[in-house]
């Protein structure tokens, strides 16, 4: 389910609440609407999404869709944990082994960079870094615009160790 298409589809909804496919369609506007709404089917198809409201316009359906967090959360339990991990990470390491297999790769170029950084931060600071970067994210996620591109950002808070 990591497909960056259904990604963006999750974030806009995410940030949104709801929105119609043609809504998902303006925002993610570098992406082809036929890509869109195949996306949409699969997740409609996994019970990532809902369906909230169906109205008919000049003939055709059109649907409110939203996110199922019932049935994303389910997913988010400690025995899925490290599986999570796993399958996240995996698909970080296709995406490099991708890049760096392709046609003249140019990491300077293409602000390719990897970073790990240890920060000290009691529980309330944490929870102030957090707010701030998901303002931060959603600031420049979700508009498409001439001359932006899609970037890959991923951001893991993992246990530190002493050691």
């Amino acid at each position: 389910m990591l497909n960056p298409v259904r990604l963006r589809i999750i974030q806009a909804l995410a940030v949104n609440q709801t929105l119609t496919a043609t809504e998902l369609c303006e925002k993610i506007s570098d992406v082809p609407r036929t890509t869109i709404y195949r996306h949409i089917t699969i997740l409609l198809d996994n019970n990532i999404l809902t369906v909230i409201s169906e109205k008919k316009i000049r003939g055709s359906l059109e649907r409110t869709l939203a996110l199922n967090v019932e049935e994303i959360t389910k997913h988010n339990t400690l025995e899925n944990a490290t599986s999570n991990a796993l399958t996240f990470l995996m698909n970080r390491y296709a995406r490099f082994h991708d890049y760096f297999s392709g046609e003249n790769p140019d990491p300077g170029k293409d602000k390719i960079f990897l970073n790990n950084t240890v920060m000290m931060m009691d529980d309330n600071e944490f929870d102030s870094f957090l707010l701030e970067l998901r303002e931060l994210l959603i600031k420049y996620s979700l508009e498409t615009a001439i001359g932006r591109i899609p970037r890959d950002i991923s951001i893991i808070s993992s246990p530190a160790t002493d050691k």
